[in-house]
């Protein structure tokens, strides 16, 4: 009876359950320990349920990093709102935005860690690697329009190519992070990604 009234969820609502289970799955497990058979098992559902939802491993690993997008694109939404009348202004809010994510990182390291993996699962994966891309590309959209806002309302322009400036902070942003997850060390963590929001400031002309 239970999953009879499982069966009329709908569907975008049963994607989006079984999109957070297979985190769940990856962060306990690891990336690598993601198939459609254990996220079956993980939800209590059919195995076949998985494959109504997502057509394809494909289809979901690309639901698994939508997922991560959307927790960075709230994060950058917090952002767009907020008084700007300067550079300060502007490194004030790149240095909450980083902030921010240090906090999430923290929360949920296993979580954080499992995205790292599939990134370094891509490096061997072509097929995933075409969507790690994809979604790497789309962290830089929302950071370029991210970028470019802050620097309009401050009344100034980036000293180079937006896009430039955006790559770096992501490397500053995710290296830090990387390096929090194998240290632990939150004072260093949030004192590297301070002094890069400083510096991500000073840019602007």
């Amino acid at each position: 009876m239970a999953e009879s009234r499982r069966a009329h969820v709908p569907i975008e609502q049963r994607r989006r359950e079984l999109t957070e289970t297979a985190v769940t799955v990856m962060a306990r497990e690891g990336a690598w320990a993601l198939t459609t058979r254990a996220l079956a098992k993980e939800a209590g559902v059919p195995h076949g349920s998985v494959h109504y939802a997502f057509s394809s491993k494909d289809e979901l690993m690309r639901s698994v990093m939508r997922l991560d997008l959307t927790h960075l694109s709230d994060l950058v939404q917090t952002q767009q709102d907020r008084p700007i009348h300067g550079p300060e202004d502007v490194a004030a809010a790149v240095a909450d935005l980083f902030a921010a994510y240090a906090d999430s990182v923290m929360a949920n390291p296993d979580k954080e860690t499992a995205y790292f993996e599939l990134s370094l699962m891509a490096a061997r994966d072509e097929r995933l690697r075409d969507l790690v891309v994809q979604s790497q590309q789309e962290y830089r959209r929302i950071m370029v329009a991210l970028f470019n806002d802050l620097a309009e309302r401050a009344g100034l322009r980036w000293e180079t190519d937006v896009v430039l400036v955006v790559e770096q902070a992501l490397t500053l942003l995710f290296g830090a992070a990387l390096s929090w997850l194998e240290q632990r060390d939150d004072a260093l963590f949030r004192a590297v990604l301070e002094d890069g929001a400083d510096m991500v400031g000073r840019r602007l002309v």
